[in-house]
């Protein structure tokens, strides 16, 4: 009989102990995968996150360098002419660089390897030879776009990745490259926003060979090191885009879940790693707790088995041995640090820890002991609403003697807060009866606080909260399926700051981002419910209108942004001021995706800064046409002006006393071989914007001189020619300069050169400014204020400037002879000029009475469609032929 007892003791022991560690096995393997799928998940959020942004930034700066290199002119990289197209580049390349905080600036390097402009630094001085982008492009300059290693830039002395682009002539020689050096500290700000635990990392790769190009946390030395053998680089040469791997990191020996992401069609990757040691720490802590616990109630129940043996034989009382035993067990379960309790069938405690009694917020000798618990602290659903007593999974589970599970559920304190657990319950069963549960849980609302940073940053912009493109996209995708419903349709604002990199670069980074995020906020205020905002990246900013029945319902939003963006920000001691340009694209009219409206409006905004800034512009088709010839005729003006596309016009010019030609206006045409004559209304607006009218202009004053010498010497009299200059020409180019090679080349006395300069000209009077133009004077050239009463008409200029003529605009000549008022601001224009010893000339004359007119008011000069139409040169000469000069 003893023997059979011992056997039934010992076959107990063994099932308690297989219970034992099948339970512990099942609460530590449900929390062990449950912790890492949310590790998996939170990697998964940051890598998408940063790929959108690294992707972002790549693509716009290939997308600048591609239109840089269309539109240089291939004579500025010769190092000879660095004087001449100097300011002009400079200028074009500092308004290219403002939109991008990312990079240090905008090169141009010549096929020697010299920095021959550069948009932070008017005289660079540096050389781009033995630099890997120079070196390689030079090498092959039909590699459309190279990316270096990290490398410190000789200007700006700090970490850069340099993005080069080759810039070849028509034969595909090379002749330089156009280069952009992204800041890796930006990046570097970026990551560090993320906080991935104490062993987390975030590295940035090239998919070719591993190189490293930035790590967070920083290691020395890891910069440009080279991959070998790395699981995850592995899985990124074999052409997978994206995943998931676990693996233990060579460089630190960490085990870590790292999800992986291709940036683009770009030659990257970038990777964020959770390390085990930080999303297990609490899983480990709880499982060395339940080992130890486990360990200990094995030994107290073995040592209680042996007693009882023990008694069995010599009658021996045990109850002070269980006593001891049982005071070890409550010492175990009182040192664990989750929560762990005991409830019978009716839902009351049985037990209690004291973690749990902590994190329920209950007095270990309140009454809580007598309630229904369950009740009081399982009464809302996961969503926090209130949940009916028989909802409750736990109690269900109670009735049915099965298991309950929740990663993610809510617990109710006794103060009425609610607080996000993770909980486990295990029935406990008697003769095939449900006799309560034991209910483990833990509080995980750290573990929520971190997802949910990690969420919020894998969709808005960090500086400001907005939503950023991701997410912004998915509103917009939102806002169409609903508008195909409604048939509604939904409008697109693209939002660039004016004048934002002035204040950035003179006031610096931290007051610029204090205005944007006052920008944000203001914005914000200005939009209907409903309506999404997001920041795009430096100052651009984008708008999702749904629900829009008719354009009116826009144009108060519009107002209302534009006036509010006027009013002053205060921030700290600065009162700045700025204001917006607004592209407005619309849905289905513009486009049917987010892309295709976003660059749409996109267009349409630049169309608004062209405007004067500070207002908005609706995208139609004539704009995308336009954009497209603009950039055709940007990317062939350079083949135009080599291969002699370029002709003067000319437009005689008579003596109104003498009625004989005194001289001519040249105007310049442009003959395209595949499309005829390309009017100049048409190209030279483009030829200003992206800088070539300097060159053009130059070519322009060498033929006009030439032509005028050859009339000089067919007619045996000389003839003046008057010239436009640009305002951009005058400003960005070396005049004076070009000018003086024009006359010593042609040998044209400077007298019967004219330039003609318009008021716009005019309104900026520099020192240098005025200093060129008294230059001018000295030389003998004769100096003309063009399309005079249209611009800033000021008495003071035309003293300080001494001009020789003024060109009465045709918008008051042409109706002359039937408009009053026309004629009393034309012959005052004549009689203030004549009393200034100045001569006048009066453009657009078209018919007899008008030409009577101008001779009752005793003008000089007049040019205009009734002597004749701009001529091409053959025919000017026949003109003057016939006119017997």
């Amino acid at each position: 009989m003893l023997r059979r007892r011992h056997s039934i003791h010992l076959a107990f022991f063994a099932l308690v102990v297989a219970g034992t560690v099948a339970l512990a096995a099942f609460l530590l393997g449900t929390a062990y995968y449950e912790l890492q799928r949310q590790a998996e998940t939170d990697a998964q959020n940051v890598v998408g996150m940063l790929e959108a942004r690294l992707e972002a930034t790549l693509r716009r700066v290939e997308a600048d360098l591609g239109e840089l290199v269309a539109e240089v002119p291939l004579d500025a990289l010769d190092a000879k002419a660095v004087g001449r197209f100097g300011p002009a580049l400079h200028h074009q390349l500092a308004l290219r660089a403002q939109h991008f905080p990312e990079i240090t600036g905008l090169r141009l390097i010549d096929s020697a390897g010299n920095v021959l402009y550069a948009s932070d630094l008017e005289s660079p001085h540096a050389t781009a030879l033995g630099r890997s982008y120079f070196e390689t492009l030079r090498q092959n300059p039909k590699q459309p776009l190279f990316f270096s290693e990290v490398a410190v830039g000789r200007m700006a002395n700090r970490p850069l990745l340099f993005i080069a682009m080759p810039i070849t002539d028509a034969g595909g020689a090379f002749r330089g490259i156009a280069m952009a050096p992204l800041e890796i500290s930006y990046f570097q700000k970026l990551f560090d926003a993320v906080n991935l635990g104490s062993n987390g990392v975030i590295t940035f790769r090239r998919t070719d060979d591993g190189r490293l190009v930035l790590r967070r946390p920083e290691r020395p030395g890891t910069v440009n090191q080279s991959l070998t053998n790395n699981p995850m680089h592995l899985r990124v040469e074999a052409g997978e885009r994206q995943g998931l791997i676990r693996y233990r990191a060579a460089i630190d020996q960490q085990e870590r879940v790292y999800a992986f992401k291709r940036v683009g069609d770009y030659p990257f990757y970038v990777a964020a790693g959770i390390a085990a040691d930080d999303f297990l720490a609490r899983w480990q802590l709880t499982a060395y707790i339940t080992a130890a616990a486990g360990l200990f109630f094995l030994a107290g129940l073995g040592l209680l088995l042996r007693r009882l043996q023990a008694s069995e034989v010599r009658g021996d009382h045990t109850a002070g041995q269980l006593q001891a035993s049982e005071d070890r067990f409550q010492l175990l379960l009182n040192s664990a640090g989750e929560g762990i309790c005991g409830i019978d069938p009716a839902g009351k405690p049985t037990f209690a820890n004291p973690a749990a009694l902590a994190l329920l917020g209950y007095e270990p000798d309140g009454d809580w002991q007598t309630q229904d618990f369950l009740a009081l602290i399982h009464s809302h659903a996961a969503t926090g609403e209130a949940l009916p007593p028989e909802a409750c999974a736990i109690r269900q589970a109670l009735r049915q003697g099965s298991s309950a599970h929740s990663s993610e559920d809510v617990f109710t304190r006794a103060d009425g807060s609610l607080f996000p657990v993770q909980y486990d319950a295990y029935p406990l069963v008697k003769e095939g009866r449900p006799v309560g549960a034991v209910l483990l849980f833990s509080d995980i609302t750290e573990r929520k606080r971190n997802a949910a940073q990690i969420e919020f940053l894998a969709h808005h912009d960090p500086l400001t909260g907005l939503p950023n493109r991701l997410l912004a996209e998915d509103r917009f995708n939102q806002a169409v399926a609903f508008s195909r419903r409604s048939g509604d349709r939904v409008a697109m604002l693209f939002l660039d700051l004016d004048a934002f990199k002035t204040i950035n670069d003179s006031l610096g980074h931290d007051i610029g981002d204090q205005l944007l995020k006052a920008v944000a906020e203001r914005i914000r205020h200005q939009l209907r419910d409903g309506d999404t905002v997001s920041r795009l990246g430096g100052d651009e900013f984008l708008i999702v209108m749904p629900g829009v029945a008719h354009l009116d319902v826009v144009f108060p939003v519009i107002d209302k942004l534009l006036h509010g963006l006027e009013q002053p920000f205060g921030l700290d001691s600065y009162q700045l001021s700025t204001s917006v340009s607004i592209g407005v694209a619309i849905f289905p009219n513009d486009g049917g995706d987010f892309t295709t409206l976003m660059q749409k409006a996109d267009t349409a905004m630049y169309h608004a800064k062209d405007a004067g800034r500070n207002t908005y512009r609706l995208f139609d088709e004539a704009m995308n046409l336009h954009a497209q010839e603009t950039l055709r005729l940007r990317s062939n003006f350079q083949r135009a002006l080599e291969q002699g596309e370029f002709v003067l016009y000319l437009q005689p010019q008579i003596s109104l006393e003498s009625g004989q030609v005194i001289g001519a206006e040249a105007l310049v045409r442009w003959q395209d071989g595949s499309r005829g004559l390309i009017p100049p209304a048409q190209f030279i607006p483009v030829a200003e914007s992206s800088g070539f009218i300097v060159p053009l202009g130059q070519w322009v004053l060498r033929e006009a001189c030439r032509q005028a010498v050859q009339w000089r010497q067919s007619h045996g009299q000389p003839l003046g020619i008057a010239v436009n200059i640009s305002a951009i020409q005058f400003k960005r180019g070396d005049l004076e300069q070009t000018v003086t090679d024009a006359l010593e080349e042609s040998g044209l006395p400077p007298h019967l050169l004219e330039l003609e300069l318009t008021e716009s000209t005019l309104l900026n009077q520099t020192e240098a400014v005025l200093q060129t133009l008294r230059n001018l004077r000295d030389l003998g050239v004769r100096l003309s204020i063009d399309d005079f009463g249209t611009g800033y008409s000021s008495l003071a200029y035309l003293k300080r400037l001494a001009v020789n003529k003024l060109k009465i605009d045709q918008s008051f000549v042409r109706n002359l002879a039937q408009d009053p008022e026309d004629a009393v601001i034309v012959r005052a224009i004549i009689e203030m000029a004549h009393s200034l010893n100045l001569v006048t000339v009066a453009e657009g004359v078209e018919t007899e009475e008008v030409l009577a007119c101008l001779r009752r008011f005793n003008c000089d000069e007049a040019q205009g469609y009734y002597f004749a139409r701009p001529l091409p040169a053959e025919e000017f000469r026949r003109f003057l032929a016939n006119q017997g000069n």
